[in-house]
């Protein structure tokens, strides 16, 4: 599927309960690499400094991810020098507010 295919809802399976618990693990483990974020056309790129415990909090997070938000498409690079580990979410309309308002926000509160 591709980040255009407009048939797939954008919607979250966790209840409220399971999206607390999540979010606070999310947080301990991303903020502490965290550098800021672009929105882009279909969703966000968020940006983390290039450091191994980087690297592996944001594939969890996409493995978590993909359980409860397979809408979207996710991406992680890791380009030479290795300084920053970038993610990029995206999906069809709604992605880019979707983890805008359910990650980004609460990764740009703890930094604040």
């Amino acid at each position: 599927m591709s980040q255009n295919d407009s048939s797939r809802e954008v919607a979250c399976t966790l209840t409220d309960e399971q999206e607390r618990e999540r979010s606070e693990k999310v947080r301990s483990r991303l903020i502490t690499t965290y550098l800021g974020f672009e929105e882009c056309e279909n969703g966000v790129t968020i940006r983390f400094d290039g450091a191994d415990e980087a690297l592996i909090a944001a594939a969890q997070f996409i493995s978590a991810e993909m359980q409860c938000c397979a809408f979207a498409e996710y991406e992680l690079t890791v380009s030479p020098p290795y300084e920053e580990t970038v993610l990029t979410i995206t999906g069809p309309d709604g992605t880019r507010q979707l983890f805008r308002d359910g990650l980004v926000d609460r990764l740009e509160a703890e930094t604040a």
